[in-house]
């Protein structure tokens, strides 16, 4: 962003009540609006990117807990094949 003009930076720097401070912000932010909210939509579009990101990560844990979960219980099985299930499950969350 670009800096305030001089008159709104003095405005806010020569501000003695918290009101008057406030007051100056505002019309300080209202300077360059577009450029205001440029920044506050470049704001949330990382948050949003950084909650996908959480949520692709924590979907990938509980795919490879579920698939670890069904494995055990191939090998612990007593029927035909389980050890062989079991590794073929694993398998599934392994890279090529």
């Amino acid at each position: 962003m670009r800096s305030l003009s001089k008159l709104h930076a003095e405005a806010i720097t020569k501000a003695k009540t918290e009101n008057e401070k406030v007051k100056a912000a505002a019309v300080a932010m209202i300077e360059k609006p577009m450029e205001m909210i440029e920044a506050i939509l470049l704001k949330h579009e990382q948050a949003v990117i950084e909650v996908m990101r959480e949520l692709h990560e924590a979907k990938e844990v509980a795919v490879m807990a579920e698939r670890e979960a069904c494995a055990v219980l191939c090998e612990q099985s007593d029927r035909y094949r389980g050890d062989y299930f079991a590794a073929k499950i694993r398998a599934r969350g392994q890279t090529p």
